[in-house]
């Protein structure tokens, strides 16, 4: 099933490209319990991508797909914590957690590429030093 909706996606194999097969066939793999298919299912849901914005059902499978080791998943998660999208406050602690699984190499569920990783340890660097810029003025208004 998971195939079928990158196939459909990509317009491989004979087929055309069709976000709203792809959609669905991502959804039948989500139903499935396949986390590749729950990362996909939940971009899909949360970029509006072969049907509409489902936010709420967005997360829930993006959530269920990070936990189950899905990278895309968890980049897509720390990214949302990072800048407060999807519905989600913005959260840096929740943000680091998602994305240390990527750039440490913990999740089991490899989907993303190189770039995509490289990505993820940008968006790591960057709280990283936002938390080093708070420590620093908390430090200086306590002189």
């Amino acid at each position: 099933m998971y195939n079928l909706g990158v196939w459909y996606e990509k317009g491989a194999n004979g087929l055309p490209g069709d976000a709203v097969q792809a959609r669905s066939w991502y959804e039948r793999s989500a139903a499935a319990r396949d986390p590749m298919g729950m990362a996909r299912f939940g971009e899909f849901l949360l970029a509006g991508r072969g049907g509409p914005v489902e936010r709420s059902l967005g997360l829930v499978n993006a959530t269920e797909a990070a936990t189950l080791g899905s990278d895309l998943a968890a980049i897509r998660l720390g990214e949302s914590f990072k800048r407060g999208d999807d519905g989600l406050p913005k959260d840096p602690a929740r943000a680091r957690y998602w994305l240390k699984k990527v750039v440490g190499g913990e999740c089991e569920i490899q989907q993303v590429d190189d770039a995509a990783k490289a990505y993820a340890a940008k968006l790591l660097g960057e709280l990283d030093a936002e938390e080093h810029l708070r420590e620093h003025f908390r430090e200086l208004n306590n002189a």
